[in-house]
């Protein structure tokens, strides 16, 4: 049970995977601690791969000729890094070119190259005496690993029987072992530190004594969390370091294709470096686990499925997804076949923003290629050429595919896209273009004849009944359409995100046959990332506010207006209202100056999200005036929104209030020169600012679109904590439903069913609005080749079924618009998940999309709200203490494709003077406060009854009644206590009792049914 056990339990494992064991004695005699080198095992390796250079410098050097050698390579290391030296040829005269590794060949074609990677020496050894200085002399490593004569990889062990963790080893690095020695400089002799227990591992690449930062290198505990399974039997938990991470195979891929250095950009005085030497080096990045966990699991079943597969791998924010991304890239980039033939035509990595991520193309750039490998599509034009000429690797967004999708010549070619931030829009439009632009069914546009249509490919019935015969551009148009849809077989899709929607999952997910649903192919959850340390938890520290306010109405109209239309003009109205700006502005200033401006050594930073560009631009010019006041000394406020904005009949823009072009924004941010921004949809994702401490929101937020954008406080930084949020519009429920389903792995509550679509053809066909003989003529039209009379005629087709739909009620009318929408929506959506060999299902879609955009709503003009009321009263309230909101995960995401239903509207009319009654008895703090919270938490009682939640989706609001009737009696006694005196008149035995009591009663009713029916829980 000693320590020494362990060891040797180590070593075993190691030799067991390709190490040669060398007892302590023996390396202490080949072990040079000045040029820290085994220079025994580098001469030996030397003069059995490369003879011919070696006689070279024997010619020159003569017997000397090894001391020549180790000193050249010391020089080159010492200038160039360690990696380099590994990766390239060392040259030194006579003209000679030694390489101190060689790397596992693609393919055994090359016998020179197998033999030569044979003959790589891999050595491990105990008890490591390395010091050169005075009081290392003496000090040992446990374990290290050896290869041609470097120390690449040292090991400190400890076990928890003789009282030590791994813990214990992370402070004898940092306080031990000294980081000016040989053995540990970044990047000199070494690559990676390991300390490790029987049941955890952490790494570091830098030993910087007190302020080194290890690294979890933990699997996961198989939970979703922090730390390792249990150990299989004759094992430990941390035997999968040498079972499989540090193997030799394993080593020289990941020192071949995986470690990075990063260098500096800009030296102390801001000027730009461009030399890329070990003086410049900032990082040296060594891959985490589940980074060589994921891409060596792609690879596997990438080679074992062969293209044609979809793979959705669900890695949280601080996984370092950037790396992970660029390394597949280039693993993919060099998977060839038994016969030296490459897997993949071209590797694409997409990403789904107009702007490239920089960060994700400066990592791809820094890899090791040769030139030519990466081509950057900065448009539509590039991409289309990049794609044709077979560029190995191309960067890009989706957003150009539907501009060059009829232009790429992909016959024959299969290609690997790896999408970055996978979302809906993946599922959509753009999406099935990137597949019509790289299905191996495209080509130039070429006009054909029939036989040849119906020759093109065997495997699919083409069926062109309906169609012109002699409308060969007709039906080609319609034939890559349908091949468009489903699985492509060239095409293997890598779809990453944090936060997978439905329709992500099923697009790209992997369906568990236990349970039939949609799964993350790989998964580094959000609870694994805050636990490892790689990311903070931002809801430890959140507080809600609640906005009290009494509204008038200054007019003496009191005309009809649609309730939830009205509520939302007065809710807005309200938000801009200069007592709230000024209130919520004077709250966020008074505690950014108090309690965030100061963190981190004074660069503590701040963001305010807003609900519009007005309230963005109103909080920032208050906010600049309150910052210019001596108490408020230090707040420095910026503002970022799209567009232009015309206030108080002045033209404004975010350029023109902070007094710098838009471009600079995130880059002058960053700086001290701001440290608070105000900002209305943007910088709301992809956002990475590490010196973020606090968010103060003033905007509804929900389900993916609450995480992404109060994860942008997630990132660690020195001296950083828990974050701070301050909440002005949404309560805690709201933001803990909206993490839940992303804490661990996501799943959906149910998958769709393709058959919907044709429920969804029945149901419109019941309009009678159109019939079989008005779509083909449309699709006629618009699939033979467009002309100048292309818009005029399909307008006029149109025509008809614009007539008879003018003839519906208005009811009627919104169900039909609704209708549309959703079969368009689902059409479109089903096809990405199957091909639907079904023509006249496609002329059918085609021709709603067209339909669809005659068919707008009708919206009759209503005066302002703004002038028919006015703010009496108005107070914000701190709702309770800050909370930490707990997450447990699991919560699947609520799958509301494949429904038939559109719903019925259910916004009836209403007197604009009770609306303001029932909003001033709701928010007024004059107004039934004490009640409003006796209701608020009966509320609370109902909507945490799960089984509750399930009878409202599943049964009819009339059937649901009956069910909702008992919880609520239950909900009511339980508040008793809370407010005696509404309890007692909702249930005194009077007609204004009942009436009450009724009044509660069906309001709650269809308040939980609505939001149960409608995805807002």
């Amino acid at each position: 049970m000693s320590e020494r056990t362990f060891q040797k339990h180590v070593l075993d494992g190691f030799q067991q995977h390709g190490y040669t064991y060398v007892s302590s004695s023996i390396m202490d005699a080949n072990f040079n601690r000045e040029t820290a080198i085994d220079e025994q095992t580098l001469m030996e390796f030397l003069t059995e791969t490369q003879p011919r250079e070696v006689a070279k410098v024997e010619r020159q050097y003569g017997g000397q000729w090894s001391a020549a050698v180790v000193k050249r390579i010391g020089q080159v290391i010492a200038d160039k890094g360690l990696l380099w030296a590994l990766r390239n040829t060392i040259d030194m005269a006579p003209g000679a070119k030694f390489r101190l590794l060689y790397f596992k060949p693609r393919n055994e074609l090359n016998q020179t190259a197998m033999e030569h990677y044979r003959a790589n020496r891999f050595c491990i050894t105990e008890e490591f005496h390395y010091g050169t200085m005075k009081d290392d002399v003496n000090n040992r490593i446990d374990v290290v690993l050896i290869v041609n004569g470097f120390p690449l990889i040292t090991v400190e062990l400890k076990n928890h029987q003789t009282g030590q963790t791994v813990c214990n080893a992370i402070r004898q690095y940092m306080t031990d072992r000294n980081p000016k020695e040989k053995v540990f400089q970044p990047d000199l002799r070494s690559l990676v530190h390991f300390a490790v227990d029987a049941d955890a591992a952490y790494m570091t690449t830098w030993l910087d004594g007190k302020s080194t930062r290890f690294l979890p290198y933990n699997q996961g505990n198989g939970k979703d969390g922090a730390g390792n399974p249990s150990a299989e039997p004759g094992k430990f938990r941390t035997s999968y370091l040498w079972d499989r991470v540090l193997t030799s195979d394993s080593l020289l891929d990941i020192i071949e294709r995986y470690t990075q250095i990063v260098y500096k950009t800009e030296d102390e005085q801001g000027r730009k470096i461009t030399r890329k030497a070990r003086s410049t080096m900032k990082a040296v990045v060594f891959p985490r686990y589940h980074q060589l966990h994921a891409v060596r699991r792609l690879m596997q079943a990438t080679t074992a499925d062969g293209p044609g597969h979809n793979y959705l791998i669900q890695h949280s924010a601080g996984s370092g997804k950037s790396y992970s991304i660029a390394w597949l890239a280039y693993h993919l980039a060099s998977l060839t076949h038994g016969n030296g033939e490459a897997y993949f035509d071209s590797i694409i990595v997409l990403v789904d923003r107009v702007v490239l991520d920089r960060q994700l193309q400066g990592t791809i750039m820094s890899m090791s290629h040769q030139q030519g490998t990466v081509s950057i599509a900065k448009d539509s034009a590039g991409l289309r050429d990049a794609i044709n000429r077979g560029s190995r690797i191309i960067i890009s967004t989706i957003q150009k595919f539907p501009y060059i999708y009829n232009q790429t010549d992909t016959a024959g070619k299969t290609f690997a896209i790896i999408i970055d931030e996978a979302h809906s829009s993946q599922s959509g439009e753009a999406h099935r273009k990137t597949k019509q632009a790289l299905g191996e069914h495209t080509g130039f546009n070429v006009r054909v004849n029939e036989s040849d249509i119906d020759d093109a490919d065997d495997a699919f019935d083409w069926d062109d009944s309906g169609l012109d015969e002699d409308s060969d551009d007709a039906a080609l148009q319609v034939r890559g359409e349908l091949n468009a849809q489903g699985a492509q077989r060239n095409l293997s899709f890598y779809a990453f995100t944090a936060t997978p929607k439905p329709s992500t999952l099923e697009v790209f997910g992997t369906r568990n046959p236990a349970t039939g649903k949609p799964e993350p192919f790989d998964l580094y959850s959000m609870r694994q990332a805050i636990e490892e340390g790689f990311i903070l938890d931002v809801l430890t520290n959140y507080t809600t506010f609640k906005t009290y306010f009494e509204l008038v109405r200054t007019t003496s109209e009191d005309p009809k207006r649609k309730a939830s239309r009205a509520k939302k003009e007065i809710m807005d109205f309200v938000k801009l209202d200069p007592s709230n700006v000024s209130k919520i502005s004077e709250i966020i200033i008074d505690h950014f100056h108090d309690h965030v401006a100061a963190l981190l050594d004074g660069h503590g930073k701040g963001m305010v999200v807003t609900s519009s560009r007005r309230a963005a631009a109103e909080y920032y010019r208050y906010m600049l005036h309150l910052a210019s006041r001596p108490e408020y000394s230090g707040v420095k406020p910026v503002v970022a929104f799209s567009g232009k904005l015309n206030i108080d009949g002045e033209e404004v823009t975010e350029a023109t209030l902070n007094g710098f072009p838009s471009g600079k924004i995130a880059e002058r941010f960053d700086t001290d020169d701001y440290n608070l921004m105000i900002v209305a949809n943007k910088f709301q994702t992809g956002f990475d600012q590490p010196k973020l401490c606090a968010m103060y929101v003033d905007k509804k937020l929900t389900g993916v679109a609450a995480v992404q954008t109060l994860s942008r406080l997630n990132r660690t930084f020195p001296g950083k904590r828990a974050p701070i949020v301050l909440d002005f519009a949404n309560n805690a429920e709201t933001i803990q439903a909206a993490f839940e389903p992303y804490y661990t792995q996501t799943e959906i509550d149910r998958v769709t069913d393709p058959n919907v679509i044709y429920d969804m053809k029945t149901a419109l066909a019941d309009f009678q609005i159109y019939d079989d003989t008005d779509v083909e003529s449309l699709c006629r039209v618009w699939y033979a080749k467009p002309d100048a009379d292309t818009m005029p005629e399909i307008l006029r087709m149109l025509e008809p079924a614009k007539n008879r739909f003018n003839d519906l009620d208005n009811e009627s009318k919104d169900e039909f618009r609704k209708r549309v929408r959703k079969f368009n929506r689902t059409y479109m959506y089903v096809t990405q998940l199957i091909r639907l060999d079904d023509v006249a299902l496609l002329r059918l879609d085609t021709y709603l999309r067209f339909l669809s955009r005659e068919l707008l709503s009708e919206r009759e003009d209503e005066e302002p709200i703004d002038g028919m009321i006015a703010v009496a009263k108005l107070e914000i309230k701190s709702k309770e203490k800050s909370q930490n909101i707990s997450l447990t995960g699991g919560d699947p995401v609520r799958n509301n494709a494949g429904t038939v239903g559109v719903g019925k509207p259910n916004d009836e009319q209403d007197l604009l003077s009770s609306i303001i009654e029932a909003l001033n008895e709701l928010f007024g703090t004059d107004f039934g406060t004490p009640a409003k919270q006796s209701i608020g938490s009966m509320k609370a009682i109902l909507d945490t009854n799960e089984t509750l939640s399930r009878q409202a989706r599943s049964n009819s609001r009339a059937d649901f009644k009956s069910v909702f009737e008992d919880a609520f009696y239950a909900a009511l006694f339980s508040t008793q206590g809370e407010n005696e005196e509404l309890f007692r008149r909702l249930t005194s035995d009077t007609e204004e009792g009942h009436q009450g009591l009724n009044l509660v009663l069906v309001s709650m009713l269809n308040d939980y049914y609505n939001r149960r029916h409608s995805g807002n829980k």
